[in-house]
């Protein structure tokens, strides 16, 4: 039996001129609903730009939960380029990934276990994928793992004598909708950002997601050699 609450992901920016920023993220971060809005910045609260798309509302909740989530890291991040070089550690309970490589890469891969484990109901589908983080994803890899993660959720929906979606069009849906998420977001973090690096990171996730949402037939068919 998974013990969420233990559950936790750590990366490490080691950078070039010596400064280290650390981000221990837990899969579980409880938090009320409704948050006072002088302890956290403006750019974070729900109706500050506010996704298109968004099922919350202002009533219930008083801030964006993936920006709340990802606040540390942003402002961490405000003034390191995109291409700026890091020793990247990533630390899970059960082993430790190492890559030396751009800001974004590291930064992309860390943002994106947030926003999957965040309170976000759109983004909060991709929770049990996110269980098994991997950082530093490839296009192949991520094809791979959201499709499989995705075939796996509707087995259980077929064992609870569902209609599992095997053609993957409730898939195709989900990334569309991300498509919209990542640009809205990408503008609240605008207001946010001093320089490039988590612009960058919004707009690799934004292109990953029109990927997806596009051509991904077309991916599936490029890795179907190994399978078949």
């Amino acid at each position: 039996m998974f013990n969420y609450k233990k559950r936790f992901i750590e990366y490490t920016f080691t950078m070039n001129d010596g400064k280290i920023l650390n981000y221990k993220i837990n899969f579980e971060r409880p938090r009320p609903n409704i948050l006072d809005k002088v302890d956290y910045p403006t750019w974070t609260e729900l109706e500050f730009k506010q996704c298109d798309n968004c099922p919350l509302n202002t009533q219930e909740y008083s801030h964006c939960p993936v920006a709340i989530d990802a606040k540390e890291i942003i402002l961490g991040f405000k003034e390191i380029l995109s291409c700026s070089i890091a020793d990247v550690r990533v630390l899970t309970p059960e082993r430790e990934y190492l890559k030396r490589c751009d800001a974004q890469t590291g930064l992309r891969a860390l943002i994106g276990f947030v926003m999957a484990t965040s309170k976000c109901p759109i983004l909060s589908k991709m929770r049990g994928m996110a269980h098994y983080h991997l950082p530093f994803t490839s296009v192949d890899e991520i094809v791979f793992r959201v499709t499989s993660s995705y075939l796996l959720t509707q087995y259980y929906v077929y064992q609870e004598e569902g209609k599992a979606d095997w053609k993957l069009v409730g898939l195709k849906k989900h990334y569309k909708d991300m498509l919209t998420l990542n640009y809205d977001f990408l503008q609240r973090i605008r207001a946010a950002s001093e320089a490039d690096s988590n612009l960058d990171v919004l707009s690799t996730l934004f292109s990953i997601s029109s990927l997806i949402s596009v051509s991904l037939e077309q991916h599936l068919q490029e890795i179907k050699p190994l399978f078949c």
